[in-house]
């Protein structure tokens, strides 16, 4: 066993279990810690428990954790006081029993999900950019929170000093970063709360973590304690599977809002495709080829399972049609069809280059879907499923991809989530991803 993951629910336990079980480790919930043995622990690289104290009194709480701690203690595994992501329970409690146990430990408190639409910033929780204690948490009926401060939360909570560190430190680097640790601890703070917007801050958090050298036990609910398991014992990589494949005609301000919110939850591999130059005949091929190439090296590089173009990702690049039809002399259908048919044609040679690792085909915009599915000799859509109301799924009839599913939808269909949700479902019908440790 190489962590031992104390939960104050059996949801918690399981929630930082998946985590890593998808980087590769060996992973185990129990429901009772009193079924655990040599044999159970041995087998398994993480095991989760549930002490079922988020709703008792501090000091029932106090001795559950206390208790799980002194129970593997002779294993000396790493720890993580699991919490819950909006910090309900009696944390503070919690964090004091392991740190008892635990000589010379420094207890690390990230308690950042960005996945899940929690970051912590200047000190504060924030849960999809409302502070916390404006959301439902404040209304639990059993552990309710009346603060966004996660200093102040825990320091009502426990007896041992805390201090914070905020993302302009973080942002400097594992190294910057590891100092400070390092300077906290020295003046006697056995808790530190430290600020994370993003996955790639909570893992230079880690990076310094482990550059401390101190005794590090993770308080978070999950993504803290995978970084950190990844530093010490090496993390998988992802073996992609079959790729969604995007082209973005609509220039609408839904739908630059959904690549943003794509770009920031998912990391596609977008390629920008430059308007202009498919609108002027000299240049329409040149780009085309432009594009091309960029794509054949994201499909070599392989680092993820989202792939597509379009022309706009900021509302101040969408072209003006009009000016641009006084300017070229010609009218304003004329240069939608030439940008569309530009786009169309990308999409059908990215699917040819893909050698049929792209699986699945987003298209947004009424017009681009035209003219890729006339590209692709598609005779129509047998039609099986709305993702969202008219946002559509189904599979090509006939043309040069027979059955390859697909999802259509309009430029100003939907909210900023929507194009994210429609890639994730067309993900559920052609994924093949694994992690290899």
């Amino acid at each position: 066993m190489k962590l031992y993951v104390i939960a104050d629910d059996l949801t918690g336990a399981n929630a930082t279990s998946v985590l890593l079980a998808k980087e590769g480790y060996k992973c185990s919930s129990f429901i009772d810690s009193n079924l655990l043995n040599d044999e159970s622990m041995d087998k398994y690289d993480v095991v989760s428990v549930s002490t079922d104290s988020r709703g008792v009194t501090s000091s029932q709480a106090y001795e559950s954790v206390k208790n799980e701690v002194d129970r593997v203690k002779y294993k000396n595994p790493m720890y993580t006081k699991r919490v819950d992501s909006t910090l309900r329970g009696n944390i503070g409690s919690e964090i004091d029993a392991v740190l008892d146990s635990i000589e010379d430990s420094i207890a690390i408190v990230v308690a950042s999900y960005p996945d899940s639409g929690r970051i912590s910033i200047g000190g504060f929780l924030l849960v999809n950019s409302i502070p916390l204690e404006k959301t439902l948490a404040a209304k639990d009926p059993k552990c309710p929170v009346d603060n966004s401060k996660i200093v102040e939360i825990i320091k009502k909570q426990t007896k041992y000093n805390i201090d914070e560190i905020g993302i302009n430190e973080v942002m400097q680097g594992e190294v910057n970063l590891s100092e400070k640790i390092v300077g906290l601890s020295k003046k006697g703070n056995r808790i530190i709360v430290i600020d994370a917007v993003t996955n790639e801050d909570i893992d230079t958090i880690a990076r310094a973590s482990k550059l401390s050298k101190l005794k590090i036990i993770a308080v978070d609910p999950g993504p803290y304690t995978k970084s950190l398991m990844n530093e010490n014992w090496g993390g998988s990589f992802l073996e992609q599977g079959k790729k969604v494949f995007f082209a973005i005609g609509s220039v609408s301000k839904t739908t630059i809002g959904q690549i943003e919110h794509l770009v920031v939850s998912k990391s596609p591999q977008l390629v920008k495709v430059d308007a202009k130059k498919l609108i002027n005949d000299k240049l329409h091929q040149q780009e085309i080829d432009r594009v091309m190439d960029i794509i054949k090296e994201k499909l070599n590089d392989n680092k993820s399972n989202i792939l597509g173009i379009a022309t706009t990702t900021r509302e101040d690049e969408v072209l003006n049609l009009s000016e641009l039809s006084k300017e070229l002399n010609i009218d304003e259908e004329s240069i939608s069809v030439k940008i569309n048919k530009g786009l169309a044609k990308i999409t059908e040679l990215a699917l040819l280059e893909s050698k049929s690792s792209i699986g699945a085909l987003y298209t947004s915009g009424g017009d681009v879907t035209m003219e890729v599915m006339k590209r692709l000799n598609v005779e129509g859509i047998d039609i099986k499923d709305e993702v969202i109301p008219l946002a559509v799924y189904g599979r090509f009839i006939g043309g040069k991809y027979p059955n390859m599913p697909a999802v259509t939808k309009g430029g100003l269909i939907g909210e900023k989530e929507t194009l994210s949700m429609c890639i994730d479902y067309l993900l559920t019908k052609i994924s093949t991803q694994y992690y290899v440790k």
